[in-house]
């Protein structure tokens, strides 16, 4: 589905709780050379992750997102009242219901701003940014609040105690040991002239594939599911390769005009094939996965916060989520 960009950033915020876990840990905890035959540095060597954030037990998922939301409105200029829609976009909650949108709209004092979730795993903030942007179109809204926490390091720890007992293969579950805390968060705006913003969005769904990336908790507690890296790094890459020629084509730029390449990053062999699948450069795509490991949702804003963008850049985004959701976007800033 081609969408035309209707909005701009205003402004930009990312958030990382302090406490380090790295990937060598992780793996003694399991005794994976002794219970598995894997290596203690296999995720360093393989997939490229030396460590994540770990959310303390007082850092909930709409904790993270209000730290990453105060910067995001600091740098924008807009005011909490000013905000006319708060979205959280997280796989992470902090209960069930109501909306985790409801508490960052309440902490932050955005009392003019309706609230609602949006979740699509992984891919859920390029979901609340396509709908943040078509407020712009079909409403009188002209600033929009888009944010996330995550914390499934939980859903990590969990499966540590199931290895552990022995109960599950580590292969099943590899990528649950990817994972890291964030938060993100970003103000919206209407196009200030169509030379900038969002220009296009290209989104595509193939759920067909759910069951490569799925959780759910269990009745004794914890949870269940599987996470098959392999098989959804091969399916993901395999659809943006199918798609990017139309991207390119309704954007009006090639490979060599990117400026900067953000995708989503769950180790380094996909980081790799995305960017061989974009044809751009490395130098012009940034990595988080090697300190903060696989940041769900908060991936795609974190990266683009941390990137010195000139004016006039072009970049190009590609989201991706389990399902499999999977988009493309160009951005100038």
């Amino acid at each position: 589905m081609l969408i035309k960009g209707n909005s701009q950033i205003a402004g930009i915020g990312a958030y990382f709780p302090s406490q380090i876990v790295t990937s060598q840990e992780l793996m003694r905890e399991i005794r994976s050379e002794a219970n598995y035959g894997i290596a203690e540095n296999w995720l360093n060597e393989v997939c490229g992750i030396d460590e994540r954030r770990v959310a303390n037990t007082e850092e909930t998922p709409s904790v993270l997102a209000l730290k990453a939301a105060e910067i995001a409105l600091k740098n924008s200029g807009v005011r909490p009242t000013e905000i006319d829609a708060v979205i959280f976009c997280g796989v992470s909650r902090d209960w069930i219901e109501p909306s985790v949108a409801h508490k960052v709209q309440h902490e932050l004092g955005c009392t003019n701003a309706i609230s609602f979730d949006v979740t699509n795993a992984c891919h859920g903030f390029m979901n609340g940014i396509l709908i943040a942007d078509n407020l712009m179109l079909a409403s009188n809204a002209n600033n929009v609040l888009v944010v996330t926490g995550e914390t499934l390091t939980d859903v990590t720890f969990d499966y540590v105690k199931q290895l552990n007992n022995k109960e599950i293969p580590f292969k099943n579950v590899l990528g649950t040991f990817t994972v890291g805390d964030a938060g993100a968060a970003m103000v919206l705006t209407p196009k200030e002239n169509p030379n900038v913003g969002f220009q296009y969005f290209n989104f595509y769904t193939e759920a067909k594939h759910a069951d490569l990336c799925k959780f759910s908790q269990r009745q004794q507690g914890g949870y269940e599911g599987q996470m098959l890296m392999g098989e959804i790094s091969y399916m993901i890459v395999k659809l943006h390769s199918e798609l990017i020629k139309q991207t390119y084509r309704e954007l009006g730029w090639q490979a060599s005009d990117i400026d900067h390449f953000i995708c989503h990053q769950v180790g380094k062999k996909p980081h790799e094939r995305m960017m061989n699948m974009a044809n751009v450069l490395q130098e012009k795509t940034p990595i988080s996965y090697k300190k903060f490991g696989n940041i769900i949702s908060a991936t795609i804003p974190a990266n683009l916060y941390n990137v010195e963008q000139v004016k006039g850049d072009k970049t190009l985004i590609a989201g991706t989520g389990s399902g499999l959701s999977i988009s493309q976007s160009g951005l100038v800033f």
